[in-house]
């Protein structure tokens, strides 16, 4: 390699490095966190198929790109993480980046431990190798914050009184005078209506005319 490609190969690595899907996944690889995230493999050829789903707490320990020119990383996963073929034979797989969906680092644990068939240094399903797991250091974790004391003496809470209620005294009922009662309904008194009055007074003088006319 001339130094004109290894100058260009210097600045694509840090472009790739710096993007804002592959940072986190840098330095998740560096610090040794766990990550999760949904994978949608290929699906055909039907043989070299992968079965879509969640990666759980994946222990990543190399980043690179595969022979083929793709940005790929290598992880160990275990159940409950999707897998056609299973984890029979060993956890190791390597995922393409740009199929990783909702990657989720888990900045609060760390991985200690290495796994079987594990080699340190560059990976060989990589042609280049840009970043690879650092055993050589404890990996840096978040500081959980602890509680603060609580300075100067508790305030006394005081017991709250229940009231006292009373029973009332049920108010006596007078007896109440006849008026008072409810009266029974008395019947009205028939109303005579004007015209039966002028036809009453009328026939009253018929006959006192006709008394007159045959006394």
């Amino acid at each position: 390699m001339n130094f004109n490609q290894l100058f260009f190969s210097v600045l694509e690595e840090q472009n790739i490095l710096k993007t804002t899907k592959t940072k986190p996944i840098v330095d998740a690889i560096k610090n040794r966190y766990p990550i999760s995230f949904y994978y949608s493999g290929p699906r055909k050829p039907k043989k070299d198929s992968v079965k879509a789903g969640y990666r759980v707490k994946a222990e990543s320990v190399a980043l690179g790109l595969s022979k083929k020119g793709n940005l790929i990383l290598r992880a160990w996963v275990q159940p409950p993480s999707t897998s056609k073929k299973g984890f029979a034979e060993h956890g190791w797989r390597t995922f393409i980046l740009s199929r990783m969906n909702n990657v989720q680092v888990m900045s609060d644990e760390t991985f200690d431990t290495k796994r079987p068939q594990y080699k340190e240094g560059d990976d060989r399903s990589m042609s280049v190798t840009y970043v690879t797991a650092d055993w050589t250091k404890t990996p840096k974790t978040k500081p959980v914050e602890k509680p603060q004391p609580i300075k100067g003496k508790p305030a006394k809470v005081q017991p709250v009184s229940k009231p006292v209620v009373k029973p009332t005294e049920p108010t006596p009922i007078e007896p109440k005078t006849p008026e008072e009662l409810p009266q029974p309904n008395q019947p009205e008194p028939e109303i005579q209506k004007p015209e039966e009055d002028e036809d009453e007074l009328l026939n009253e003088s018929i006959r006192k005319i006709k008394r007159l006319m045959f006394s």
